[in-house]
């Protein structure tokens, strides 16, 4: 795969989504230095993270050129906190860039 993201639309396409799943499943989903920094920052669980990717509230994508990182936002609601992981892509892996919780 050349790129894991569509770029030319800022909406959240299927093959993504199903692209980011199947990284998952085949344990190749990368979690950067910075967001193992913010899970324990955050008090956060890597099945935490896993859990808002795989059953999201909410996705929507950042466009390269923007404020953020470019990549899909996985936004879910757990209790009373609001779980973000940001997934962008990095050569050839989907990488976690991100996570935050509010």
């Amino acid at each position: 795969m050349a790129d894991g993201f569509d770029f030319t639309t800022s909406t959240v396409l299927d093959w993504e989504i199903q692209a980011i799943w199947e990284a998952i499943d085949l344990e190749t989903l990368i979690f950067t230095r910075h967001a193992r920094e913010e899970l324990s920052l955050d008090a956060l669980t890597l099945d935490d993270v896993l859990d808002a990717i795989s059953f999201p509230d909410q996705i929507s994508k950042d466009l390269p050129g923007g404020t953020r990182a470019p990549g899909l936002n996985f936004d879910r609601q757990m209790g009373r906190v609001r779980l973000r992981a940001k997934v962008g892509w990095r050569e050839r892996y989907y990488v976690i860039i991100t996570v935050m919780a509010n």
